[in-house]
């Protein structure tokens, strides 16, 4: 089995076979995390392949003790944030205006599982970019808090911390989120938090450690 190790080695060294197999290991969970976050899937693809050419750009300048999952996802998180960062400031200044749910959340599967999509949609959307991306990328992409940690730059107890106040700011605005002709949706139960992260078809690869 090659290591990461093995596997910076060769993408240092420019080899184009390994970093094909990456794209293709990545591209479809780290599009996913990115189309989560921003909530459009168009920006989500424009963003995933710009991390990925930072990666080729910067892997030579990284330590021999790279965790290159979590380096990659921090590479990603930063270009969403910011991307996100923009977009606010745009609507702030009224040059752009609001954008809806993303359509396909509303035509992802039952009636039901659509509606609990969009409450999840708009609960992350009035939350901290950082505080959305954190409960992503913990219950969407199974990371632990080391790995999340490793991510932004922070130790796994603030990880932890963040986490637990993410939760509790979801539920609190999973409760208040509009949907028209949604019976009930504050009472719905938002404890099986990751399952509404995860969009139809995808699937959120296993990890070590959890």
């Amino acid at each position: 089995m090659v290591t990461d190790e093995q596997v910076v080695e060769r993408l240092r060294a420019r080899d184009a076979q390994t970093f094909c197999a990456l794209i293709e290991r990545l591209q479809h969970p780290l599009t996913g995390y990115l189309h989560r976050l921003v909530g459009d899937r168009e920006v989500a693809l424009d963003l995933a392949q710009d991390t990925f050419l930072q990666v080729y750009k910067e892997i030579g300048k990284t330590s021999g003790d790279l965790s290159l999952d979590a380096w990659i996802y921090r590479i990603a998180t930063n270009y969403g944030l910011r991307y996100l960062n923009r977009k606010r400031l745009k609507q702030f200044i009224r040059l752009e205006s609001q954008e809806g749910i993303n359509e396909s959340l509303a035509t992802a599967g039952p009636e039901e599982q659509a509606e609990t999509r969009i409450l999840v949609h708009q609960a992350l959307d009035r939350m901290n970019p950082k505080d959305a991306a954190v409960l992503q990328l913990h219950f969407g992409n199974g990371f632990n808090y080391e790995e999340i940690g490793q991510i932004l730059k922070v130790s796994s107890e603030a990880v932890r911390k963040r986490v637990a106040r993410g939760v509790d700011k979801f539920r609190a605005l999973y409760g208040q989120a509009p949907a028209a002709d949604t019976p009930a949706a504050g009472a719905q139960e938002p404890a099986r938090l990751g399952a509404q992260f995860i969009a139809p078809g995808e699937v959120v690869p296993k990890r070590d450690g959890r």
